[in-house]
Parts: structure tokens; sequence; C-alpha cells
């Protein structure tokens, strides 16, 4: 399925989405969709802080199989990663702010629907705006 680049609307609460099972670099046009993640070891990346565009990413679990629907994966089958542009900082949840560090929803605490919420300040990185779940910064 590769990055499924039609946008959907689901997830049980009508928020467009996009299913993801490869590691991809957002751009400014993911802003408004989810970025659903359904497998396991995913890196979402983050383009250069951009004042005001925000982007979600969420854990939807690895699905027992193909013919499940979105956000029907398992809890704690899928480690992700959101990573920064390597000038940026992810900054809130207790994270020590520092250049180019992610976010991990870290698998074995993961369930599905984790998500991270954050917005770019247009200069030094991304603020977290919400979250759910156990995320934890990368060393």
């Amino acid at each position: 399925m590769a990055n499924d680049t039609s946008v959907s609307q689901g997830l049980g609460n009508g928020s467009n989405y996009e299913n993801i099972d490869t590691s991809k670099t957002l751009t400014l046009a993911d802003c408004g969709a989810v970025q659903n993640v359904i497998a396991d070891g995913i890196t979402i990346t983050l383009p250069a802080t951009s004042a005001g565009a925000t982007f979600t990413i969420r854990n939807g679990g690895v699905p027992a199989s193909s013919s499940v629907g979105a956000g029907t994966g398992n809890d704690a089958s899928a480690l992700v990663t959101v990573a920064p542009n390597a000038a940026d900082k992810i900054q809130g949840l207790a994270f020590t702010a520092a250049d180019n560090k992610a976010a991990l929803n870290t698998k074995a605490t993961s369930k599905v629907g984790d998500y991270i919420k954050l917005v770019g300040d247009g200069i030094d990185g991304w603020n977290v705006i919400e979250a759910r779940g156990i995320w934890a910064r990368a060393a």
C-alpha cells in the first residue's frame, strides 16, 4: 500500500486521514490530514518549521490482516517515530528541547489511537499542542 495517497474520512470521528505503511517526509500539503501509521518502525519526518503549520500523527496499530479497516490494528504493535528537520526541535511534553531529536510512541506501550499534534513556530521548530499515549524523546 506504501503511503496511500488518497485521503479518506473515518477513524471513527470523521477525521481526514492517510494510512501510512512506509516512512514518509511530510510537506505542507499534508496539513489537515491525520497521518495514520499502520506498520511497525515507521518514521514520519517533519518539514522545516513553518509558522502555524499543523500536523497530527496517529498510531493506527498494525492490522491483523489487510481486510480490516483503519484504526483496527493491535495495541503494542507499532513503534512510531516523529523526526524534526535536523535544524528544528520538538518542544513540549516535558521534553528537553534540542535540535534533531525525535518523539517516539514506543511499541511496548503504544495503543491504537495514540497521537501527537504539532504546530510549527517558524523559528525553533515544532510545539506539541496535543498528545495521547506515552511519547518519549529520542536520546
